[in-house]
C-alpha cells in the first residue's frame, strides 16, 4: 500500500468519526419520531435537547421551547413506536434535587383516542425547590404579621435559658454554705478521731474492771441456764405454759389471731403507702390567640394501670380573660378525672374544664419498645382525643367582640415523651368552632422527685 492510499484512508476515518460526533452531539437521528406540543405556566429550568421519559426509559427529547400567550410551549420528540393517548399526563421533574430537569410522561390508557402528530397537551404544574424553601422560610418565620415556629420555639428555649441561670445563680448564693459545710464535716471527723482515742485510753486503764464485769457476766449466764433446765421440767409459770398442751393450744390461737389481724392491718396501710403521686405542669403556647397558657394539677396511682387527676387549667388572674381578640378560654377551670389504661388505650372520665367530658390517648407504636425493635424511639409517641362541655351554649371573647359557641369542644393531639419529666405536644383545639392549634411542653415530678430535690436545696442551705 502506498503512501497516498493510506494518507486518504487516514482522511477517510477522520471524516466518519467527525460525522458520527456530530449526529450525537447534535441529537440527530434516523428513526421516525412525531411532534406533540406540551403546554406549562411554568417550565423552570428546563432546556433544549432534554429527555422526555416513561417510567424512566427516554422515548423522545425536548425539541424547541418557545412563549405562547404567557405560557410555555414544549415541542417533543416521540419516537414512532411509542403510543400517547389523549388522557395522558406530564410534569416537568428534576433527576435529583439539584440535578438536571426531564419531562416525565404518563401515556395514558388505550381506552382514550391516541395523540397524533401536532396535538397538544396540558402539562400538570410541579412544585420547585424554590416554592418549598420559600414554603418552609415562611412556616418557620411566619407571614403577613403572625410568629411562626421559630418565634415560638424562641420563647420556649429562652423561658429555659431563664431557669436554668436562676437555678445557677441561686447555687452560686450557696457557695459560702457548702464551704462551711465541708469545714464541718472534717471538723466531726477530727473529733471522731479523738474519741477513738479516748476510748482506748479508758479500755487500757480499766481492763481490772473489764475482766471482772465479764465474770459477772458469766454467773448470769449460768443463773440463766439453770432457769431453762426448770422450765424444761415444767417447774414454774413458764414451764407451765409450755408442757401444758391446753394451756399451749390457747396460746397458739391468741397468736394466730394477732397474726391475723396485724395481716389485715398490713393491707390496709397498703393501700395508702403503694400509692404514687405525681406532679404535672403544662405550657401552651398558642400562636393564633398569641398567648401562653398553663395548667397544673396531681396525679395520684393507687395501681399501675388505674390514677385520679386533678388540676387547674388555663391558671392566671381573671381580669386578665379573653385578652386578646381570639383569645376564648376561660381561666381557673378545674379537671378532674378517673382514668385506666388497657395496654396501648388509655380512657378517662370526669369533670374537664369545669364540664362533663371525656378523653382517650392512644400509643399505636407501644410494641416498637421490645428489646431488637428497629425503632424503639416510635414507643414514646402517644396521639390524644378530648371531648367535652357538650352543652354548650354561650358568648366568650373580648368585650364587644364575643363570639357564640353551640357545639362541643373536641380536641385532638399527639404527645411525644422525651424523657421521665419532659414531653412535647402539638394540639388543634376546638375544632367545631375556632380550631386553635398550640404547642406545649409538660414536665412531670413524682413526689419521691420533688424529695430529693427539696432535700438536695435544704441540704445546700
Amino acid at each position: 500500500m502506498n503512501l497516498e492510499t493510506k494518507v486518504g484512508l487516514f482522511v477517510l476515518l477522520g471524516m466518519i468519526i467527525t460525522g458520527v460526533g456530530v449526529l450525537k452531539l447534535s441529537d440527530i437521528r434516523f428513526e421516525k419520531r412525531y411532534h406533540i406540543y406540551f403546554i406549562f405556566e411554568d417550565v423552570g429550568s428546563l432546556r433544549e435537547k432534554s429527555l422526555v421519559k416513561i417510567a424512566g426509559v427516554e422515548v423522545g427529547r425536548v425539541g424547541q421551547i418557545s412563549l405562547e400567550n404567557g405560557k410555555a410551549k414544549i415541542r417533543a420528540d416521540i419516537a414512532n413506536n411509542v403510543p400517547i393517548y389523549a388522557n395522558a399526563k406530564v410534569k416537568v421533574k428534576l433527576t435529583g434535587i439539584i440535578g438536571t430537569q426531564f419531562l416525565d410522561l404518563r401515556p395514558g390508557t388505550n381506552d382514550a383516542p391516541t395523540l397524533k402528530d401536532g396535538d397538544v397537551l396540558y402539562g400538570d404544574a410541579s412544585v420547585s425547590l424554590d416554592m418549598l424553601i420559600q414554603k418552609l422560610t415562611e412556616l418557620i418565620d411566619g407571614k403577613d404579621g403572625k410568629p411562626g415556629v421559630g418565634d415560638d420555639l424562641r420563647a420556649t428555649f429562652g423561658n429555659l435559658r431563664n431557669i436554668s441561670n436562676s437555678l445557677n445563680a441561686a447555687l452560686g448564693l450557696q457557695k459560702t454554705e457548702l464551704v462551711e459545710m465541708v469545714q464541718n464535716m472534717h471538723q466531726f471527723t477530727g473529733d471522731l478521731a479523738g474519741m477513738g482515742q479516748d476510748l482506748h485510753d479508758v479500755t487500757s486503764s480499766r481492763k481490772e474492771d473489764i475482766k471482772l464485769a465479764i465474770e459477772n457476766l458469766k454467773k448470769i449466764l449460768e443463773r440463766v441456764d439453770l432457769i431453762m433446765a426448770q422450765v424444761q421440767r415444767g417447774e414454774g409459770a413458764v414451764g407451765r405454759l409450755i408442757s401444758d398442751k391446753e394451756m399451749g393450744d390457747e396460746v397458739k390461737k391468741t397468736v394466730s389471731n394477732l397474726k391475723q389481724t396485724s395481716e389485715s392491718a398490713k393491707d390496709v396501710l397498703a393501700r395508702f403507702t403503694k400509692f404514687r403521686s405525681f406532679w404535672e405542669f403544662d405550657l401552651r403556647a398558642v400562636p393564633g390567640a398569641s398567648v401562653a397558657r398553663g395548667d397544673g394539677g396531681i396525679r395520684l396511682e393507687p395501681r399501675e394501670n388505674k390514677y385520679y387527676y386533678l388540676g387547674v387549667n388555663n391558671a392566671g388572674d381573671r381580669k386578665d380573660e379573653y385578652k386578646n381578640a381570639n383569645d376564648y378560654e376561660k381561666k381557673n377551670t378545674v379537671t378532674a378525672v378517673l382514668g385506666r389504661r388497657f395496654g396501648a388505650f388509655t380512657l378517662e372520665a370526669g369533670a374537664i374544664r369545669s364540664t362533663a367530658g371525656g378523653a382517650f390517648k392512644y400509643a399505636p407504636f407501644l410494641k416498637w419498645g421490645d428489646e431488637g425493635s428497629p425503632y424503639p424511639w416510635l414507643k414514646n409517641i402517644e396521639l390524644e382525643a378530648r371531648a367535652f362541655d357538650f352543652t354548650r351554649n354561650e358568648k366568650r371573647g373580648v368585650s364587644g367582640q364575643e363570639r357564640q359557641f353551640n357545639n362541643p369542644q373536641f380536641n385532638l393531639g399527639a404527645n411525644y415523651k422525651l424523657n421521665s419529666y419532659l414531653k412535647a405536644g402539638v394540639a388543634v383545639e376546638d375544632l367545631a368552632e375556632v380550631r386553635q392549634y398550640n404547642m406545649s411542653t409538660h414536665l412531670v415530678f413524682e413526689d419521691r422527685d420533688l424529695a430529693y430535690l427539696f432535700g438536695f436545696v435544704s441540704f445546700a442551705r
